[in-house]
């Protein structure tokens, strides 16, 4: 595996296990609080990222039995304007339906699933040849065609987005304590 796709993986995997780390600590009462009686609660935060890494590991396995695609300057582009949005404030939906949590489910089987989803990227990554290093691995709705870095910028500003929500659930008024 190219040792910047290894380091980044190392990277989100430590925040993968801190924050499932500080939510297995919580009330189930807690992990099921939705602020206001609605909206997602922490459970279906955490399930929506895994939701997310299964479509592009999904998306990849299907892309890379196909011949390499460029990613066009625009894409770049693209990837560059949807980390700012990740990073403002601004709240808005899910871009596909496929990644919103039907049910909420026990953090149990999240984390299980979790660990399953980074392996497989994990193996992903690790066995691109050379020449799919700057190839499309996943089309993002809004940011476009990505590479594997690419793919991982979004991922780890994907999850700092929804890390934040986490934070302002618990914030919320009438959270249990």
């Amino acid at each position: 595996m190219q040792h910047d796709f290894e380091r980044r993986l190392d990277d989100m995997d430590d925040w993968k296990d801190a924050l499932l780390g500080s939510l297995a600590i919580e009330s189930g009462e807690r992990l099921a609080f939705r602020p206001e009686g609605k909206g997602w609660c922490a459970l279906d935060v955490v399930q929506h990222l895994v939701l997310v890494e299964e479509g592009v590991v999904g998306y990849a396995r299907k892309k890379l039995l196909a011949p390499p695609q460029a990613v066009s300057l625009r894409d770049r582009a693209k990837l560059a304007l949807l980390v700012l949005i990740l990073r403002s404030p601004i709240r808005f939906r899910a871009p596909v339906q496929q990644v919103i949590p039907e049910e909420t489910l026990p953090l149990a089987e999240i984390s299980v699933r979790w660990e399953k989803v980074r392996k497989d990227l994990r193996e992903i990554l690790g066995s691109l040849p050379a020449e799919r290093r700057k190839t499309l691995l996943f089309r993002h709705p809004i940011g476009g065609a990505l590479d594997p870095a690419g793919t991982l910028a979004f991922l780890e500003e994907h999850a700092k987005h929804h890390d934040a929500q986490v934070r302002r659930i618990w914030r919320a008024p009438g959270r249990p304590a």
